[in-house]
Formats: C-alpha cells, structure tokens, sequence
C-alpha cells in the first residue's frame, strides 16, 4: 500500500468503536448514591477540555448538578466544549475559566471565587515520551499544578477532592507514572474531616485525543503502516463514558486520601486490538514495529505488589489501595524543591530529585497542613 494513499474502505466511527474492540459493552448505570452525590451541587472540573475532563462534564451535569465550572487552558477546546453543551460559542458564561493550574495565585483566586463542593481534577500532561524527554514540564503540570489545585479546593472548603490518576503511577518506570504518583500522595495529604480526598487509577482510555485509537485512525485513513511499539505489548482498556462514569462512582467511596482502581477487565495485546481495528474498518494496513520507548514498560499494571494492598469496595468494579502515608514534612519539603527547581536544574540533577520522591520512606503519620509556596 501507498504510504500516501487513503483507505477507501475507512468508515469506523472511532467514539462507537470501543466496545467492539474490546468485546464487552460500556453501560453507564448510577447507582443512587453517586446521584444524591452530584445533584443540587456546585462542581469544578479541571481538564475539562480533554476527554475525560469533557465526559465528566457531561456526566455530573445528567446528574443534576447545580453548577459545572470548566477549567482548561486551552481555549479551543472551552470553545468546543460550550458549544456542544449550550449551544453557542460565546464564552461569556462564568463557567468557563480560562486559567493555567501551574499559576498558583490566580488558581486560587478563581477557587475561592467559585467555592465548589466537589473538584474533579483530570488537567494533566499525559503523553509519555513528551514528558521522558521534557521532565520539566511534567512536573509543573502533574506535581505543582496538582498541589495548587487541591491546595485551592481545600482551602476554600470543598467538601470532595477526587485526582484522575493513572496506572503508570504503579510501580512507575517513567517521568509520568513518577510525577502522577507524586500527585496521589500530594492529595492525600489533604484528607481530613472535613474534606474527602481520593485519587482513581486506570489505564488506557480508547478514543481520547492523542491516544492509540486516534492515531489508528489517522494511519488508516491516510494509508500509513499501522504503528505498534511491541508485538508482545499489552495494555489496560476502557472507553471514555466508563471512565468517568467509574470515577464519579469512586468519588462516593473517597474518604482519606485512598487511591482507587477501576476494573479494567483482561489486559489487552495492543497488537490484537490493532488487528480487530483494521477488521473493523475494512483496511489492509501493513503492521510497523517501532521498539518500546524509554520509560514504557511491555506490561502495565495497575497496582504496585511490592508496595501497595488492595481491598475490596461496596462497587464491584472498583477496589482500594491502601499504602501507609508519607512523612509530610519532609515530603512536602522535597516536592517545594523539586518544583521550584523545575525550571533551572541540570536534566540528571531533576531526575535524581523526581526519582527519589517516587519512592519515599513512608511512616505512619498525623496530617498536617502543607505549606507550598512557589513562584508561577
């Protein structure tokens, strides 16, 4: 085939195709409590341009909720985004925010302007090989800005803290899974009485912006090799709508400062899921092997054995990490570091630092009230 020309037999509808190839169908049925959690409230999403922070838009707004505050930074996507919702483009609404979480200053302005009482925050770097190459970035976004963002929240006084996380954060073995799990550990030192935290892990999400579906796509309809880093490579899949969905309903369950795993099913050989794509479409691509790049591992997973325990939960499709918390002064004192330095430190000194908080000394502690105060 003409690494130029199209496939003319390309009609597959990337959003609807997720539960063909993954075998299994995505209902999203509520239970009651993840209704009575959402109506009647006030919600701010961060991310909210992207694919889960969109979905969970759509999804606490079914759910009644009294205001949906959209944060994102990027403007395209607010202008999409209202205009699905609303109708227009106008983006005159108050809520949408237009604000970049790493500005720790106006972030929390804008939290203590809008008060939520419950703070979804899906707003991260998400691509692996970016972040492998630029750490920098990485850390400001998924470190700094998530402090920032649960800082804010729970300053001004947010009932319910929930943090998108990853299952790259299991075991990390790259500058994302490292800079997420930092992330969980940040928001849970923010757990107390009065404000419930949780973080929720899951894996690859089929059909999200930059993701595998998409680029699948795009070599299909363009008539390109078909890329695929490991023929031996598997990974964790879900479609978007039982993503978000899974988290609202781990949200419920947040307490903490917890971490929860969504289940996922079976993991996936990537190269199986490409065939059943390539079927789908009708498309006769030729198959490209590229080697796994630095920081991927062959096999995700979702949980860390050698550190983390899991136990069962009232929802059959989510269980809970329980892992002893950090030590938050010296932690936070590490992340102040870190952060601060992102920006001028040597490529090997920040990995250093990165690396070393990925893996803290953990020890049973009282929380305390972190104190970080970084320069945007």
């Amino acid at each position: 085939m003409s690494s130029h020309a199209s496939s003319p037999a390309f009609t597959c509808d990337i959003f609807a195709a997720g539960p063909a190839l993954l075998g299994r169908n995505s209902v999203i049925d509520y239970g009651p409590a993840a209704q009575a959690l959402i109506q009647g409230r006030s919600v701010l999403v961060t991310g909210a341009g992207g694919s889960i922070g969109s979905e969970i838009v759509r999804q606490v707004r079914s759910l009644g909720a009294e205001h949906v505050y959209m944060l994102d930074q990027d403007e395209g996507a607010l202008h999409a985004l209202q205009l699905e919702i609303s109708g227009n483009g106008l983006l005159t609404d108050p809520h949408v925010i237009l604000a970049d979480i790493r500005d720790v200053d106006t972030l929390q302005r804008l939290v203590w302007d809008i008060r939520p009482d419950i703070v979804f925050h899906a707003a991260a770097h998400k691509h692996l090989p970016l972040l492998e190459r630029f750490p920098s970035e990485g850390i400001k976004a998924n470190v700094l800005g998530t402090h920032n963002v649960v800082a804010a929240a729970e300053s001004a006084g947010a009932h319910l803290i929930v943090n998108v996380s990853t299952d790259k954060a299991a075991n990390p073995t790259s500058v994302l899974g490292a800079t997420k799990r930092i992330a969980e550990d940040i928001a849970a030192c923010y757990a107390s009485d009065r404000t419930r935290v949780a973080s929720v892990r899951f894996g690859n999400v089929l059909g999200s912006r930059g993701s595998l579906l998409t680029s699948l796509a795009w070599q299909v309809r363009n008539g390109h090799p078909v890329t695929v880093t490991d023929a031996r490579a598997t990974r964790y899949f879900m479609t978007i709508p039982e993503a978000a969905s899974l988290v609202i309903e781990a949200a419920v369950l947040a307490r903490g400062g917890e971490t929860y795993v969504l289940d996922m099913g079976d993991p996936v050989a990537i190269v199986d899921l490409v065939g059943r794509f390539l079927t789908l479409t009708g498309a006769d691509n030729p198959i490209a092997y590229t080697g796994l790049r630095d920081g991927e591992k062959l096999d995700e997973q979702l949980v860390d054995q050698s550190r983390e325990q899991t136990t069962v939960t009232p929802h059959d499709r989510i269980s809970c990490i329980h892992r002893r918390p950090v030590e938050q002064s010296s932690f936070f004192t590490q992340v102040h570091d870190l952060c601060a330095g992102a920006p001028v430190m040597s490529r090997d000194e920040l990995l250093t630092r990165l690396w070393q908080l990925a893996s803290p000394v953990v020890v049973p502690s009282a929380r305390q009230t972190p104190e970080l105060e970084i320069a945007s």
